[in-house]
């Protein structure tokens, strides 16, 4: 099968799917995988951060967010024609507006199996109602990437390393499988900020790992999911962890995303979730007002407390096209 179809596949009528975007990029959502995506993320979303399971939803399957994830990717590097690979790319948006808008041959890696809910399957489904070859999505964790050095252009993560086994070993795999003169992109929470956007509350800097679930307790919310993420992961894990792969690959830091928060607070703002708008934009708009010259900004990114992460580097070396053919 080839990467894009332009044809509507067999099997899915105009009342099984949600059509998004234009015509000529539309990303179909068979109501299937919206289904899915409501009973999995919705419902968990709803449970710890008291939101509205349709909104986590919507979070999940925006594809203006893609859109907006790939004009920030396109700072370093644009996705147009590249080969990228998407580490943890959930129910496939991501990947099927990449495909569709930016003609980019990606692929995404998913875990599959007991525990990790209906993504990898819904994703495939996802591709095949696009027109697109699901066996671009493959079921495997960070941590052992089912790809040969040097295989891709771009490397791109979000919201995924914190729920990592050993999120230093995902980096090195990451690394492992870009290409000479390629990028790593990663978007992370970062726990030395003010706020904890799982469960949607503000927080104080995590500076150990047992903080956050009693923090939430104290909320009122159920721990269990606390004690899972990596709350180690801050500003100063990823300057550590770059120093680390250094040793093995010639990788260059370009960013870790704190003059994005600049320029951020600096206009007016949008949020790209519904759920974080709900919670947090009436304390932007009163950050903003007293924001002059910027000034809580800088101090927030002086104290290493902007969010999210941005972690961005580069591969060096020459870059080994053969290896991408």
């Amino acid at each position: 099968m080839s990467a894009i179809d332009k044809r509507v596949p067999l099997g899915y009528s105009v009342s099984m799917v949600t059509v998004i975007d234009h015509p000529e990029s539309a990303i179909v959502v068979p109501d299937s995988v919206r289904a899915a995506a409501e009973r999995s993320v919705g419902e968990f979303s709803a449970s710890i951060a008291k939101t509205p399971a349709k909104a986590g939803t919507d979070d999940h399957l925006n594809v203006e967010k893609s859109r907006k994830r790939a004009q920030l990717l396109g700072r370093y590097e644009p996705l147009s024609n590249k080969k990228l690979l998407e580490i943890g790319s959930g129910f496939g948006t991501n990947l099927a507006t990449w495909i569709k808008s930016y003609q980019v041959d990606g692929y995404g890696t998913e875990p599959d199996g007991v525990g990790f809910g209906t993504s990898f399957s819904s994703s495939r489904e996802l591709f095949v109602a696009n027109g697109i070859d699901p066996e671009r999505i493959f079921p495997a964790k960070g941590e052992n990437l089912p790809f040969e050095d040097a295989s891709f252009e771009i490397v791109y993560s979000a919201n995924v390393l914190e729920h990592t086994e050993n999120p230093l070993k995902v980096l090195e795999e990451a690394v492992r499988v870009l290409r000479p003169g390629g990028i790593l992109h990663f978007e992370m929470p970062n726990f030395l900020s003010y706020f904890e956007g799982h469960y949607m509350v503000p927080q104080p800097p995590i500076l150990w790992r047992s903080l956050l679930p009693h923090w939430v307790r104290l909320l009122g919310r159920d721990p269990s999911f606390a004690r899972t993420i990596r709350t180690e992961i801050n500003p100063m894990w990823c300057r550590r962890a770059v120093r680390q792969l250094s040793k093995k690959y010639p990788v260059k830091l370009l960013s870790l995303g704190d003059e994005i928060f600049l320029d951020r607070l600096a206009q007016p703002f949008h949020f790209e979730m519904e759920r974080t708008a709900r919670k947090l934009e009436t304390v932007i708009a009163v950050v903003q007002r007293l924001n002059v010259g910027n000034w809580i900004g800088r101090t927030i990114v002086a104290a290493q407390g902007y969010y999210p992460i941005y972690l961005t580097l580069r591969r060096e070396g020459a870059p080994e096209h053969d290896a991408i053919a």
